[in-house]
């Protein structure tokens, strides 16, 4: 375990790291509740790196700047941010650590503790419970809930400890920043991450990520640092085509699906079946198969899925690619699902509703209801193949 104090210069490399946030004693004769929170994680077995908001020598540092401006980069840095409040009215009041937690409490950093009969923190316990913060009750089961999220962490150095380690254990988080590093681009600073928003029955997975990076640019000699980063997992597309007599007449099964971002005349986005899947090791012409059925209510033998290439879906904007498939079906097939109209599909408990339609390359092309995405995953199939 390594202790980095207030003042104290940052580490350049570690695996994993925990601030411990807290009221502070203001007076000689109040002890702090830390070394005995650094004596529970030394028993616990951690070996990361803990920073700790007090000088080591338990003087308090008379430039209040300095100090607030260590505090602040320490909690950039940290994977976990733990916050022990066992506030009293006199002293230890934990003004600041309110403050505090108020910034942090949409991190997906924190780990509250919260005593029975601390002095007026009904309001940050309500404040946890909307955001599914469990509060613990002492502060070694606050330690405990710390050590168990971090785990065995993961190696990063100099600006890499400021991607907090939930969002750089995500998969799409490494394709993006494995993606840099290959190129020859170097990350030099996260300013901040501006937001993240995360899925699942708990909350707990990170599906948009959006980052203000830095990055020194390959043969270029200077730092790119007015950009946001989103990045979300890869996809799946499938597009099921039918030929034509001519490469007009051939049809395209789209779905149509509200979508907040649509803005063309229906509100509604028209294209190709797809999406992603937290399951690990999945194969994509399984998730391709899975896609289909949950979207269309179609399912075909996997032997009918052929892969067409795997591009960039939007390069100026999300960092992130889909794999295109197709499934060439035949015109009774075809006529089948052109007779769905009004069928409901999609996975309803993430509120998704999906509708199957039907049409022609030329309807597609000239109709305006499709974005230049599923218009050119479209181009790469049918007629002259």
């Amino acid at each position: 375990m390594k202790c980095v104090y207030a003042g104290q210069p940052y580490p350049e490399m570690f695996f994993k790291s925990l601030y411990l946030a807290g009221p502070t004693p203001r007076y000689s004769n109040v002890s702090s509740w830390r070394p005995n929170a650094l004596k529970i994680l030394k028993q616990l077995g951690y070996d990361g790196v803990v920073f700790i908001p007090e000088s080591q020598d338990a003087q308090r540092d008379s430039d209040y700047d300095q100090q607030m401006d260590w505090e602040l980069g320490a909690m950039r840095r940290s994977d976990v941010i733990l916050f022990w409040i066992p506030a009293t009215p006199d002293t230890l009041p934990a003004n600041t650590t309110r403050v505090e937690l108020g910034l942090q409490i949409h991190s997906g950093k924190v780990i509250l503790g919260l005593p029975q009969g601390a002095y007026r923190t009904r309001y940050l316990e309500r404040l946890a419970n909307q955001r599914n913060i469990v509060v613990h009750r002492t502060l070694e089961e606050t330690l405990n809930a710390a050590y168990n999220q971090l785990d065995a962490g993961a190696e990063r150095s100099r600006a890499e400890c400021l991607i907090p380690l939930e969002i750089w254990k995500t998969k799409h988080f490494q394709q993006w920043y494995s993606s840099q590093t290959a190129a020859g681009h170097s990350l030099e600073d996260v300013p901040n991450i501006e937001w993240v928003f995360r899925v699942g029955a708990d909350k707990a997975f990170p599906l948009w990520l959006a980052i203000h990076v830095a990055i020194k640019v390959k043969g270029e000699d200077r730092i790119k640092s007015n950009e946001t980063v989103i990045i979300r997992p890869s996809i799946v597309t499938v597009c099921m085509y039918c030929l034509g007599e001519t490469r007009k007449q051939d049809r395209f099964v789209l779905v149509k699906e509200y979508r907040t971002s649509a803005i063309n005349a229906y509100g509604f986005v028209f294209e190709v079946p797809g999406g992603s899947s937290f399951k690990s090791g999945i194969e994509p012409s399984a998730l391709a198969m899975e896609e289909l059925e949950e979207e269309t209510g179609m399912r075909f033998s996997q032997d009918r899925f052929r892969t067409v290439t795997q591009r960039q879906i939007a390069a100026t904007l999300v960092a992130n690619e889909a794999l295109l498939m197709a499934v060439e079906l035949e015109p009774a097939e075809m006529d089948a699902i052109a007779a769905q109209v009004g069928q409901t599909y999609g996975n309803f408990s993430e509120t998704e509703r999906t509708y199957p339609h039907v049409f022609t390359r030329e309807q597609i092309m000239e109709g305006g209801f499709v974005d230049f995405v599923t218009l050119g995953q479209i181009a790469l199939v049918g007629f002259d193949e």
